[in-house]
Parts: structure tokens; sequence; C-alpha cells
């Protein structure tokens, strides 16, 4: 307790309440606990790029037809790679690209230098980013008041919305 008196009186009263929360935010980032904060007080990561909702290109409308599945991913998702897109997220975006690796992969082994992991390889990737040892847990979300009074209040919504569509 003593380092969290220390830390709000080495603070200055100056400071607004946005400034005083940001102070905040950054000793959390600091100490390894971003995690931690709720989603919309966490800072943004200057690295993230939004995975894409539909393919750049379709796999069987690539004009090179001699082009292997492993390059086509090279070249299309070279955005994403190594950047949260991973092989499942094929199966949604293009289903005949993903059959295809999947077949090309029956008699040829996963190129190295393509960072597309499987799902389990990305989620422990992005859990040992955030410090988390075998075994530990993180928070769950939704013992978080806040979210749990914004979940309850969007379903209220939703639920008023449809039924003023009902109405009409």
């Amino acid at each position: 307790m003593a380092i969290v008196d220390n830390l709000k009186n080495s603070i200055p009263d100056t400071l607004t309440s946005s400034e005083r929360a940001d102070v905040f935010v950054f000793f959390g980032v600091e100490m390894g606990m971003k995690h931690l904060l709720r989603p919309e007080a966490q800072p943004p990561d200057p690295n993230y790029i939004a995975l894409p909702q539909e393919a750049p290109e379709r796999y069987q409308m690539r004009a090179d037809r001699r082009e292997r599945p492993a390059n086509f991913i090279a070249r299309v998702y070279a955005p994403w790679l190594g950047k949260g897109l991973a092989r499942n997220h094929l199966m949604h975006l293009d289903r005949p690209l993903y059959d295809a690796l999947y077949n090309w992969l029956k008699k040829n082994d996963f190129p190295d230098w393509l960072n597309l992991p499987m799902l389990k390889e990305l989620n422990d990737q992005q859990l040992a980013a955030m410090g988390l040892e075998d075994g530990e847990m993180l928070p769950h979300p939704s013992f978080d008041n806040g979210m749990r009074d914004q979940l309850r209040l969007y379903h209220a919504a939703k639920t008023r919305a449809r039924m003023k569509r009902k109405e009409k």
C-alpha cells in the first residue's frame, strides 16, 4: 500500500482527471498488466492491423495458376502475417485456399519463412507476450462491473429495438 500512496502523492494535483487516468494506465502498461485494463482504457497497439473481413484476392482467381498456396499467402496476406492472422482465418476468408494449403501440406513441409501459425500456436504466442506463465489465468472480463453493466444495457437496448420494430 505504501507504494500506491507514494505514487498517488507524487502525481501533481494540477493534472485533470483524464491526465491522472493516463498516468495510471501508463504505469499499468509499464508493469506488464495491460491485460487487466478495460479495453477502452488500453493504449492502442502501434503494430495492430485489423484482420481482413474479406479475402483481398481469391486463390481460385490468381493470375499465375502455378503459384502454390504458401507463395500465394505470402504475397496476398503479407500485411497480416505475424500480426494475428492464423491458418483458421483462411478457412473463413477463402475456403479453397485453406483446402489447397491443407492438401499441399500433405506432401510438403510447412515453410519456415511463412509466419502463419495454427490458432493454438497464435494463442500461445499472444499469452506469452502478455507475460503469462503456463497455468496462469487471466481474470474473466465479466467480473468487471462496468463491463457487466455495459452488456446489460446493450442487451436491453437490443431488445427494445427489436420490440419497436415489431410494433411497426
